[in-house]
């Protein structure tokens, strides 16, 4: 939607103040969720977002540049909108059984830059715990300070690498 947003702004349409703000909320919401999947609601937050933008960019779409042009970005909302239910079909991430509630944690999808061992070897360093849960996603946790240490030792091997780490979820 942004991209349409620049190529309308490109061609001399000013975007109204509502639609950059739902957009740019529903931005936020998607980084939200990338983050903490157990909160369906975000879900929904978004779709209204989207659904507001939407309605103001396709048919500005369709009046400048003509129905084909439009049925395309319809094309690409369409695609758009699949992942976001894809959001919804996973299983929601619940606090860890068998942390104790006083313990911090973070949820960290093992890749082919960080596999599994490396992850528990960082994690013991630090001194966290660490465990594999069923989903293949690497529970760690322990004291705040150590979580937030692993956090961004792990960001620096994936900054190192070209890539971003997939921290799942963590506790606040």
């Amino acid at each position: 939607m942004s991209d349409l947003v620049a190529e309308l702004r490109e061609s001399g349409e000013t975007m109204p103040a509502e639609v950059m703000r739902d957009l740019r909320s529903a931005k936020t919401m998607i980084e939200i969720l990338k983050v903490d999947r157990s909160r369906l609601e975000n879900v929904q937050r978004i779709e209204e977002y989207l659904s507001n933008v939407e309605s103001y960019l396709l048919p500005t779409a369709r009046r400048k540049f003509g129905e084909e042009y439009a049925d395309e970005w319809m094309e690409k909302v369409f695609e758009a909108q699949k992942s976001v239910e894809a959001f919804k079909k996973e299983p929601s991430l619940k606090f860890p059984i068998g942390v104790h509630r006083d313990r911090c944690w973070v949820r960290v999808r093992p890749s082919a830059e960080i596999p599994i061992d490396r992850i528990r070897q960082l994690s013991e360093k630090i001194g966290l715990e660490s465990r594999t849960q069923k989903n293949g996603l690497v529970l760690i946790y322990g004291e705040e300070s150590k979580v937030k240490r692993f956090i961004n030792e792990i960001a620096q091997l994936f900054r190192r690498g070209g890539g971003l780490p997939s921290i799942i979820t963590e506790n606040p």
